[in-house]
């Protein structure tokens, strides 16, 4: 089993029957697994941003949401739905794809080494309850996990996986 299918059965677990998201190839193997796994769908709404309301606007009528976008501009297109959530306490899970891992910036040195990197965690952390970019597949389970409580509990809010393509591919 792809780690990708792994989290789209983690999302039923949780009761996430829908994913807004628009396709990009940061985020195709995700979307994939979606469409194979029983008990969720993906929506496609007309860009990113709409997207991210479309999630927004799901877990305010079922308690929690879920978007799923690509690196680079699709996931900078998920601040304004990130803030929304953020500022009205409501819990939504965004997912973004990001380049393979040894794609990755490691020293800082440069600004990007792969095809719309882009450190979406790091630019949305102030507007989320949790954020983090998962470096290895093992991490993948707990760190949705965790993320999905984080937003629920307390006061609600959004959270954020940032998911390298090749973590997403890697086998379990």
């Amino acid at each position: 089993m792809k780690v990708a299918h792994a989290i789209a059965q983690c999302l039923v677990d949780h009761g996430i029957k829908h994913v807004f998201t628009i396709s990009g190839g940061g985020n195709l193997h995700l979307i994939h697994a979606i469409a194979d796994t029983e008990g969720i769908e993906y929506v496609c709404p007309q860009n990113e941003q709409a997207a991210g309301f479309a999630a927004d606007a799901y877990a305010r009528l079922t308690g929690m949401g879920c978007a799923l976008v690509t690196s680079g501009p699709g996931a900078t297109n998920l601040m304004t739905p990130i803030l929304a959530s953020f500022y009205d306490s409501v819990p939504v899970l965004y997912l973004t794809g990001q380049v393979a891992t040894f794609r990755m910036v490691q020293d800082g040195e440069v600004r990007q080494i792969g095809f719309q990197e882009t450190q979406i965690v790091e630019m949305v952390r102030t507007i989320t309850k949790y954020a983090v970019t998962v470096r290895h597949a093992r991490d993948v389970i707990p760190e949705l996990e965790k993320a999905i409580a984080t937003a629920k509990e307390g006061r609600p809010g959004p959270v954020l996986i940032d998911l390298p393509d090749d973590i997403t591919r890697t086998e379990l």
